[in-house]
């Protein structure tokens, strides 16, 4: 798992859910994301990464932003509209 990865949620009531990896907590052992919405930048979901299904996508600007502290909840909702484009136009909430 890595910064600026899309993954979507396997367990809980969001499952199914799209959030982009902003974060790592405790060595890797807790994933921080956000959805640009419900779950922004500045209160980010902690979510253990067994319970979430990784994706391909890695948005690399966003991975630069998140690693210097400058991501907004703008550059979230592109990430996530950018991966469902390249899916082929699955909705996503963005």
């Amino acid at each position: 798992m890595r910064l600026g990865q899309v993954v979507m949620s396997k367990a809980g009531r969001d499952s199914g859910r799209l959030y982009l990896v902003v974060g790592l907590d405790e060595g890797g052992l807790v994933a921080l994301l956000s959805d640009g919405r419900s779950r922004p930048v500045g209160r980010p979901k902690r979510k253990n990464p067994l319970h979430l299904q990784p994706t391909g996508f890695v948005d690399v600007e966003a991975s630069m932003k998140a690693a210097c502290g400058t991501l907004t909840d703008l550059d979230v909702r592109r990430a996530l509209r950018d991966f469902s484009e390249s899916r082929g136009g699955d909705r996503v909430d963005a």
